[in-house]
């Protein structure tokens, strides 16, 4: 089977196909043929090297963790699926392998997918959707309270914006050029344009701040905060998880980095969202699998509207 893998730390030249065995499964797991991937930021970092605290120096490396698939083969004891279910799910983040013709999986770790949901759809909804979540449960905003998204147009970004309206919150969303029209459906309280506008200089206090586009440190966050109030990020560096921890130990306005892990109880929410049509999480651009380079280029490029994701036949 084709399998995209990478044997050293560096570039998207640096990532090569690979033909290897189709896995073997034990009796607690399943194989599932997949059908999508989607791109995550968090997929070039690992691969430039920017997590290899984390990741480790043993390789082949695989690289992508959000998948949507049909399961070929279920061992005797994964009793949840059967041969033929449309599954999505996500692999563990930081040993994700996903971009691959099959992968082996364990069944808490996926779901079945609405009948009424593409492939594509289900792949490029999952960390976007785990994120915000996290992100509303983290920062504890209600209706009625003050929030900032920076990075609004993002795919997290877009996600937290419907979810944070649809409770009431007054958002304040930053993002430029044909991200911040696209967001307009979604009736942000107020926008931002990060291109004209300087987002630290704004007048207003927020409840919450979510960091979602890299461009606002909490050292400028913290004077836009309301004296209780909460910055969640998603992008953090070793260094920035080492200054939260201190921070958070002296002051009242808070500085939390989150890495969304899914669970049944999200990947059912997600599903509720799907089958209802509640958010909508756009699709950018799709790759064949033989497309990886071009396919991380455009993704790390930035400046689409929703996610790129991998199709795979």
């Amino acid at each position: 089977m084709k399998k995209v893998v990478y044997n050293r730390y560096g570039g998207f030249d640096d990532l090569q196909m690979s033909e290897v065995d189709i896995p073997a499964i034990q009796p607690d797991e399943l194989l599932i043929k997949v059908k999508a991937v989607a791109i995550n930021p968090l997929d070039w970092k690992k691969l430039e090297g920017q997590l290899k605290i984390i990741t480790g120096k043993k390789f082949p490396k695989g690289i992508g963790f959000d998948f949507s698939g049909v399961v070929e083969k279920a061992g005797n004891n994964a009793t949840k699926f059967k041969a033929g279910d449309a599954v999505f799910g996500t692999l563990d983040a930081m040993k994700g392998e996903a971009l691959s013709e099959y992968i082996v999986v364990r069944q808490d770790t996926i779901c079945k997918m609405p009948e009424n949901a593409s492939f594509d759809a289900a792949a490029a909804i999952l960390t976007a959707g785990t994120t915000a979540i996290h992100l509303l449960d983290k920062s504890r905003i209600k209706a009625g309270d003050e929030l900032l998204i920076n990075g609004a147009s993002g795919a997290v970004g877009m996600m937290a914006l419907q979810l944070a309206s649809q409770k009431g919150v007054k958002v304040t969303a930053v993002a430029s050029g044909a991200g911040l029209d696209y967001i307009q459906k979604w009736n942000p309280t107020a926008t931002l344009d990060y291109k004209k506008d300087e987002v630290a200089n704004t007048s207003i206090k927020f409840d919450a701040i979510f960091e979602l586009a890299g461009s606002l440190p909490f050292s400028k966050a913290r004077t836009l905060l309301k004296p209780n109030g909460i910055c969640v990020s998603t992008l953090p560096t070793p260094v920035d998880m080492l200054k939260a921890f201190f921070n958070n130990l002296i002051s009242t306005r808070k500085n939390i980095i989150i890495q969304a892990k899914p669970s049944q109880e999200i990947y059912s929410e997600i599903s509720d969202w799907l089958i209802h049509h509640k958010v909508e999480m756009p699709i950018a651009k799709t790759f064949p699998i033989h497309e990886f380079k071009e396919a991380y280029r455009f993704a790390k490029k930035g400046g689409m509207i929703g996610k790129v994701v991998f199709t795979i036949q």
